[in-house]
């Protein structure tokens, strides 16, 4: 299993702090390391968290995810993509077609058993699973499904239903998932400018493969992209409600 981390997103918090906001501290943790860590149990190959070339340099990130976990490793990106689509394929040499991929956001919090949840996905018999929260707001993307449970479309920006994704993604075999993305950019498939992870999946429902959703409580699905968001989560943690 592999596991890809995206984290070359504009995510300074304030001109006065630059520090993306994934290299904030939330109870003496760096938001990476909480992510990182949780994802532990999942006993990965490898981490790749791909990140700004300028933070890189600046910051030191590759120093600090090797320090995390001796499996980590850093894929520069060294000037701004058309999405995360495009940031993800940054990394397409680093992984084995055949292998287990997982890929999330550096920015989202998620307080889930990843074994247990990968179990589920593997048990299921599906190629791949999105994890899914209650929200009708049109940031997100959005899934929708069949009355058997399988993903049959997803829609970046645009609520085709009340199951939106929380941005982890869980693929069988990491290739069909790259060929996938290759495959939406060639399509030219992007919304307002810009190529994301999630459509990607339509590709996969085209070719027969089957995608299953989990949901997500209310309080498992931290989003944190701007400083008031990291506020409140720094709030919940002090007050024990988030892991």
């Amino acid at each position: 299993m592999n596991i890809l981390i995206l984290a070359a997103g504009a995510s300074a918090q304030t001109e006065d702090d630059p520090y993306p906001v994934w290299l904030s501290e939330v109870d003496g943790q760096l938001m990476l390391e909480r992510q990182m860590t949780a994802l532990a149990p999942l006993d990965p190959n490898r981490y790749i968290v791909c990140v700004r070339a300028s933070d890189n340099a600046r910051h030191h990130v590759r120093d600090i995810v090797r320090l995390i976990s001796p499996k980590a490793d850093t894929v520069e990106i060294k000037r701004p993509t058309a999405g995360a689509a495009c940031t993800a394929l940054m990394a397409i040499d680093r992984i084995q077609a055949d292998e287990e991929l997982i890929i999330l956001n550096a920015t989202d919090q998620i307080s889930v058993d990843f074994a247990e949840i990968v179990e589920r996905f593997r048990a299921s018999g599906a190629d791949g699973g999105v994890l899914t929260f209650d929200s009708l707001h049109p940031r997100y993307s959005f899934v929708r499904i069949d009355a058997e449970g399988r993903v049959i479309e997803v829609a970046e920006k645009r609520p085709i239903s009340r199951k939106a994704n929380a941005g982890f993604y869980w693929l069988r075999r990491a290739g069909d998932f790259f060929d996938a993305l290759q495959t939406m950019v060639l399509k030219d498939a992007h919304v307002n400018g810009l190529f994301y992870v999630a459509p990607a999946l339509n590709e996969l429902i085209l070719r027969q493969k089957v995608i299953r959703t989990i949901g997500l409580s209310k309080d498992a699905y931290r989003p944190i992209k701007s400083p008031r968001q990291l506020s409140n989560y720094e709030h919940l943690t002090e007050g024990g409600s988030a892991t």
